[in-house]
């Protein structure tokens, strides 16, 4: 008679959710492959922070996910499923097989800046039919544009709503929020503009040593321009990150597809 297999560690089970292995980890929360037992499928787990769980921001969360679920544009990230359970709130969303675009700029540095305006397009896209319906991301980064495929060309935009305090990007965060005043859509033109800047330079936008020069740099630095960050970026990029990062909402590019039309034109 053989000696039995030794047990590995017991998983963790959410609700019908069976984790299998983490993928991420950060300050937003962590990223799991978990087997959705009700449905007989491998899924991505996002756990939100335990500091997440408070009224306010469930009602934030609830409404966000709610009409993130409704959304049917082909580059939002698809919400399965949302809730919580064992006092931790979590989205659960298909697997994708490819990388996010933090991933790929840290491996390239930089795109090209044809395929820099592709993605940017397609996070437009994603962001205006959350637009049309009242939503705002508040936290487009890198980090939440993933790619459906290793290739790295098709976008999907996730985390729609779910910024927590810990999980704010500096790097991308539209001076109006520093300020305390009230929000909009705009904020996220800001935010893919900023993502646009670092993947035609390799740069954050202003890149300080500490966070309030970061955020100085948001308030009152002049918006800098990529084709002197790094030869080859045509100028006329330099007309489209100028309107995208304006200091005030006001004098703003509008909307993220007036955005992703201008990075367009600016290719010629």
């Amino acid at each position: 008679m053989g000696v039995p297999p030794r047990a590995g560690p017991p998983r963790a089970v959410l609700g019908p959710y069976v984790v299998q292995d983490v993928v991420h980890r950060g300050r937003s929360g962590e990223i799991v492959r978990a087997h959705d037992t009700a449905h007989d499928r491998v899924v991505a787990l996002k756990l939100l922070p335990p500091d997440t769980a408070d009224r306010e921001y469930r009602a934030r969360f609830d409404r966000s996910c709610g009409v993130a679920r409704t959304l049917r544009e082909p580059h939002v990230l698809p919400v399965l499923d949302f809730g919580e359970s064992g006092g931790r709130l979590f989205v659960a969303t298909p697997l994708l097989a490819g990388p996010d675009l933090r991933t790929v700029l840290h491996r390239d540095e930089v795109l090209e800046p044809s395929r820099a305006v592709a993605v940017v397009e397609q996070a437009a896209r994603a962001l205006a039919a959350a637009h049309a319906r009242g939503l705002a991301h508040r936290n487009v980064k890198p980090g939440n544009l993933l790619f459906a495929d290793p290739a790295a060309t098709e976008v999907r935009v996730g985390d729609f709503g779910l910024v927590s305090r810990n999980g704010l990007s500096l790097d991308h965060t539209a001076p109006e929020r520093f300020r305390g005043g009230a929000t909009d859509h705009r904020e996220d033109v800001y935010a893919l503009g900023c993502v646009l800047y670092t993947c035609l330079t390799g740069a954050r936008p202003y890149p300080g040593r500490s966070l309030p020069e970061r955020m100085r740099g948001h308030l009152e630095s002049p918006v800098p321009k990529p084709s002197e960050a790094r030869p080859g970026v045509p100028a006329g990029f330099d007309a489209v990150i100028a309107g995208a990062l304006a200091k005030t909402p006001a004098e703003r590019t509008a909307t993220v597809g007036t955005l992703a039309a201008a990075a367009r034109a600016a290719l010629a």
